[in-house]
């Protein structure tokens, strides 16, 4: 921009403030909305997964919070206990009876209060917990809870550790729980260590997450699932190296 003439600048009209301000609110709108969306999958993902359990005869029952409810998966197929499940169906030959006794919000307490105990027609046990934990329980409270969950678990549990939080302040919380399962689990040689943390480091920031940028999306929950097929001995080495 140059003065004029009389060595005023010119009056500018002020546009592309509203038009700035509308793009912003256009993509504060479209967030919330994406948001929403997640928010609203919860209460249709129970009764999905509470209408599983009673079919099929291979028992898989699967312990944790709102990852394993499938949160932020476009569909209950695309979570990482879905992809885990037809990875099982398609080795056994078998249709698993899907016992998702996860919860949305659940921290370690929950799953001692609520979750339990593991009915010993199960075939295969899952336990993915510890995200909520993540800057709210301390890393002392939270080893004692999960070595008593450890305690109740049958020999061959998979249990994963704490998955990679993308950003946040709850970022150093999420690793330091995460090292803690691991050292827990150590003192359990009967359950296998799903090494949840190492698959879901993130290739690019927001690239794996969902519409509230916190659950993961399809890519993020196969990374989860990845991480439980690998440490799954009773899977084929080729289930696994597609993993």
């Amino acid at each position: 921009m140059t003065p004029n003439r009389t060595g005023a600048r010119p009056r500018t009209t002020g546009v592309g403030l509203p038009r700035a301000r509308a793009l912003a609110l256009g993509s504060l709108a479209a967030f919330a909305a994406r948001a929403l969306q997640v928010r609203l999958s919860v209460g249709p993902r129970r009764r999905h997964w509470a209408a599983q359990a009673g079919l099929g005869d291979l028992r898989l029952v699967a312990l944790g919070d709102s990852l394993t409810q499938g949160i932020g998966a476009s569909v209950p197929a695309t979570s990482w206990l879905g992809v885990y499940r037809l990875a099982l169906e398609n080795q056994t030959g078998r249709r698993v009876r899907l016992d998702n006794r996860s919860g949305y919000g659940a921290r370690i307490a929950d799953v001692l209060a609520d979750q339990l105990p593991v009915p010993p027609d199960a075939e295969r046990v899952t336990v993915c917990i510890g995200a909520n934990d993540a800057g709210r329980t301390d890393p002392e409270t939270f080893a004692a809870r999960f070595r008593a969950l450890c305690r109740q678990l049958p020999d061959g549990a998979l249990v994963g550790d704490v998955p990679v939080f993308r950003w946040g302040s709850r970022v150093p919380a999420a690793a330091e729980l995460a090292a803690v399962v691991r050292e827990v689990l150590a003192e359990f040689p009967g359950l296998a260590l799903a090494q949840v943390e190492r698959h879901t480091r993130p290739r690019w920031m927001l690239a794996d997450l969902s519409g509230d940028f916190f659950h993961p999306n399809d890519r993020g929950h196969a990374d989860i699932a990845a991480a439980f097929i690998e440490a799954d001995p009773r899977l084929g080495p080729a289930v696994r190296d597609r993993a």
